[in-house]
């Protein structure tokens, strides 16, 4: 019975599909793939032969040799040899795993099992080699630039002088190819070069995608120094690996290395996973070599045409720098992330403020804190970042107990008051700050103990009751009966300790105006938050959210650290000045304004942040 369908699998997208075609006479595939097959036996051929000539003298085996050498020159050429071994390897192995994959022949020879074993073994053994040979080389490449504070070099290495690959290649005997069909075979490409060229196609448009999400819109006229930000964390991103480094050498700019379509596909996969994986530590220090990037003294090293400094100046970031940091972490979730480069409670309030204002809408409005819960923004525009809202539910617990029946004792019915409590660090230098703790010394329902710093005199004008607990021989005397001093739970002054600003993990900022406020008054804790809104409001002098805005935000537009978007302004009324966003929402036109080009295919890659969002 003749073969209805072709016998070769296809790789579409990422789905294993078929092929359907008819099959030519007297085979299993159509005459695309039948071509396809024999490309692919001729090509694993070519490198597995070069495998066989290649020149092992150009390769240094020896782990003490390697410690020991102090050229440059002879190190990179050690490197270079094994990088063309292992792409040989890799190759070879390749074009074995894609032919048992898709084609499911057994008509050629791709070498027995375990000669492809001893392949991948080898591959595995050159691999460890080519670590050690790249990382000597970017030590003696930053050595000689002065930069050895790149690398960890006190990270362990292997001691050992012992030769690392193993025996010499094994000799496999082959046959020879069969023959090529009548058509053109140069019409059909190598399968595999086709697969590696698609994959490094696919990471370099990820990346390209990537870096694009990071831009604000061309309008501000901080429009170029994003673009030199992100050129910074990429060559930050480069200085995490010593084969990037050594290979960043060959190129002026992150342009060019990401457009270079004969770039190593090990270093392409690379250089993805150091651009995604950036941390927040990175991008701050990225951030400050974009703002001062020649300084009088310190130690740097020029990547990608970006000089990459050893230390930070130390300098506040301003106002517009925290979009930069928002623009490289948008999701809700890399907040707590974003807070761990704040130094001061300063740095935290510009940071989340920031992320107010320069939303498309008025926050209407939350953000996210520990413990997951939320708070309102009027509380955020203030500063007031508590980190937790101790809520006692219920806040009042009414319960009775029958007497000793047979000694005729009444019930005795009790009730157990508990007061909702936040503890908060203020910034030290924001004239607001004593304003509002002078207001809520003054407001009825709230008992308070601050002091400024860790080491300031404590003010805590009453005692501050976390639960008090009354008692009656009815319901309804509760109203009127007096709260047992002797029953009371107190706050001791250790919990100003709780008023620490949090960052991450158990790390505090203590050096900030501790308070910590607890509602004695009617409500639930809905209430309280209701009640420190207003105390804001009124230390403003405003009725609102919006009026909120329009204060907090008017001396950052006066100093252009906030932007006001004029088109905007022009053609519609706004209550408050549009302000131009922090990131440009169209990501095609980033794409474009960013490589001077369209994405390949007309559609933005998928680079992975799926749960991208503008605003925090």
């Amino acid at each position: 019975m003749a073969q209805e369908f072709c016998s070769a699998i296809d790789l579409i997208g990422r789905l294993d599909v078929p092929c359907k075609k008819e099959p030519m006479e007297k085979s299993k595939w159509c005459p695309r793939h039948n071509e396809q097959r024999i490309k692919l036996y001729n090509s694993y051929k070519a490198h597995h032969a070069s495998l066989n000539a290649f020149p092992e003298e150009t390769i240094c085996r020896s782990v003490g040799a390697i410690k020991k050498c102090s050229s440059y020159d002879t190190v990179k050429a050690w490197s270079n040899a094994l990088r063309t071994k292992y792409n040989l390897l890799e190759r070879c192995i390749e074009a074995r795993e894609y032919f048992t994959a898709r084609f499911f022949g057994n008509d050629m020879d791709f070498g027995h099992r375990t000669f492809w074993h001893h392949l991948k073994k080898q591959k595995d053994e050159v691999e460890k080699l080519l670590e050690r040979v790249e990382r000597k080389a970017c030590e003696l490449f930053l050595a000689s630039q002065n930069a050895m504070w790149v690398l960890d070099v006190n990270q362990q290495t292997d001691n050992s002088s012992s030769n690392c690959c193993g025996d010499d290649d094994e000799v496999a005997t082959v046959s020879a190819p069969p023959p090529l069909s009548a058509d053109d075979p140069e019409e059909v490409e190598d399968p595999v070069d086709v697969a590696l060229r698609e994959k490094r196609r696919e990471l370099q448009e990820r990346m390209r995608t990537r870096l694009a999400r990071y831009l604000c819109p061309c309008k501000s006229s901080y429009y170029m120094e994003r673009v030199r930000v992100i050129w910074a964390c990429v060559s930050r991103a480069i200085c995490t690996d010593p084969a990037l480094m050594l290979v960043a050498q060959n190129y002026v700019s992150v342009v060019s290395m990401l457009s270079d379509d004969t770039l190593d596909i090990g270093m392409v996969e690379k250089m993805w996973s150091a651009i995604k994986n950036l941390g927040v530590h990175d991008v701050r220090a990225a951030i400050d070599d974009v703002l001062h990037p020649v300084r009088e003294k310190g130690d740097f090293v020029q990547v990608l045409g970006t000089r990459v400094h050893k230390e930070m100046t130390g300098s506040v970031l301003p106002f517009h720098g925290w979009g930069h940091m928002t623009a490289l972490f948008p999701c809700a979730l890399c907040v707590a992330n974003v807070r761990r480069v704040c130094t001061t409670v300063d740095d935290v309030v510009a940071f989340v403020r920031h992320s107010l204002l320069t939303r498309k809408e008025l926050p209407d409005g939350y953000t996210m804190y520990k413990g997951g819960k939320q708070r309102t923004g009027e509380l955020s525009l203030c500063g007031f970042i508590p980190n937790d809202i101790v809520n006692f539910a219920p806040r009042s617990l009414v319960e009775k107990t029958n007497g000793d029946r047979w000694a005729r004792d009444p019930p005795v019915w009790t009730e157990t008051q508990t007061n909702n409590t936040i503890c908060v660090g203020l910034s030290l230098t924001d004239p607001k700050t004593q304003s509002f703790v002078n207001a809520c010394l003054r407001h009825p329902d709230f008992m308070v103990m601050c002091r400024k710093g860790p080491n300031g005199q404590i003010i805590q004008p009453k005692p501050l009751y976390m639960t008090r607990v009354r008692k009656a021989t009815t319901e309804a005397g509760l109203k009127n009966a007096p709260w047992d001093p002797t029953e009371d739970s107190i706050y001791k002054d250790s919990i100003l300790e709780d008023a620490g600003h949090w960052l991450t993990g158990n790390t505090y900022l203590q050096n900030c105006f501790q308070i910590v406020i607890v509602d004695g008054g009617e409500g639930e804790v809905e209430d309280f938050v209701k009640k420190l809104i207003n105390v804001w409001l009124q230390v403003y002098g405003v009725n609102d959210l919006r009026g909120l805005l329009k204060v907090i935000g008017k001396p950052y537009i006066e100093s252009g650290e906030l932007e006001v978007d004029m088109e905007s302004l022009a053609t519609n009324a706004h209550a408050n000045p549009p302000i131009i966003p922090n990131l440009e929402i169209d990501i095609q036109k980033s794409y474009m304004s960013l490589w001077e080009r369209t994405p390949d295919d007309g559609q933005l890659a998928d680079d992975e942040l799926d749960e991208f969002e503008i605003s925090l």
